[in-house]
């Protein structure tokens, strides 16, 4: 188990023996209640993985869909915009930004038993009792 606590704050994700930046973390938040306490949770990837997929997929959309358009243009009416081969300019551009939507969702897939791992960890660790919106 890796992750981070503070005094009101957790996050948690499986430790595993490679990387993998889109497996769930385990946010949580532990808020003080009568007779004990509250632990408000949702699984989410790390801030940084969002941060940087928004900007892969920002400069693939910037770069690349000027390549793809002129491309186009070229192969419907013969204009030269594009140097090279315009195949390349078809492909390669919508290839990026699949490969920025299929990627988490790759990672997602082989972090498949985490959530529950992660779910039942702190189960046992707090000896707490799953509700259907979180933990108490």
């Amino acid at each position: 188990m890796l992750g981070e606590v503070t005094e009101t704050t957790f996050r948690l994700q499986k430790r595993r023996y490679w990387r993998n930046d889109f497996a769930p973390n385990l946010y949580g938040e532990i808020q003080t209640e009568a007779g004990g306490s509250r632990i408000e949770a949702h699984f989410d990837v790390s801030r940084w993985v969002k941060t940087f997929m928004r900007l892969w997929l920002a400069g693939v959309m910037l770069l690349g869909g000027p390549i793809f358009v002129l491309s186009c243009l070229d192969r419907l009416t013969g204009s030269h915009h594009m140097t090279g081969d315009n195949i390349v300019g078809l492909i390669v551009p919508p290839a990026m930004v699949l490969w920025g939507f299929l990627l988490p969702r790759i990672g997602r897939w082989f972090g498949v038993g985490d959530e529950r791992f992660l779910l039942e960890f702190v189960q046992q660790t707090l000896a707490a009792q799953i509700e259907e919106q979180g933990f108490h």
